[in-house]
């Protein structure tokens, strides 16, 4: 069965299936990336004794080279991005450990104030917070503020559940 392709001005507009083959031509994984005949076949389900040929005209044609290259494009900065999330990920680990405990001291051998140094330690703790952010299901929230307004204090206090036998024996 085939699908009738949309033109709008010089572009052909991608059917689903086309769309969908050079989704798997490009996103396919081991099992289909870069291997035309494999997703040709898992999109379209023909058995034709010439897969390998047809699936090449498909991919000679502009329009579906110009979709697969954005596709392409798309997926390489995809990965760029993940690895460099990645990388700062490692470093921001390393500086933690690093200014969580570490001990200096000046040229003097006087030892060094441990504040900044746990305040890079924080800061790199927040840093990776933004990066990867935790989410609690279930919080109650209590603002607790002294009468002079000087002093406020935010507790968090996870909600707790009650296992099923403990229910039960209520």
């Amino acid at each position: 069965m085939k699908e009738k392709q949309i033109l709008t001005g010089n572009d052909i507009q991608l059917t689903e299936t086309e769309k969908e083959f050079c989704y798997l031509y490009v996103y396919g994984g081991s099992d289909f990336a870069g291997q035309a005949a494999k997703c040709f076949q898992e999109v379209f389900g023909e058995d034709e004794k010439n897969i390998s040929l047809a699936s090449r005209r498909l991919l000679s044609k502009p329009y579906i080279h110009a979709h697969v290259k954005e596709l392409f494009a798309q997926f390489q900065n995809e990965t760029e991005t993940v690895a460099t999330k990645l990388q700062i990920t490692e470093t921001l680990k390393a500086v933690m450990e690093e200014t969580a405990n570490a001990q200096y001291t000046d040229r003097f051998g006087i030892p060094v104030s441990p504040a900044p140094l746990r305040a890079v330690s924080v800061n790199a703790a927040k840093a990776l917070m933004d990066l990867y952010p935790i989410k609690h299901i279930h919080e109650s929230k209590l603002r607790i503020e002294g009468s002079d307004g000087n002093v406020i204090f935010n507790v968090i206090v996870p909600e707790i559940k009650k296992k099923e036998d403990e229910r039960e024996t209520e």
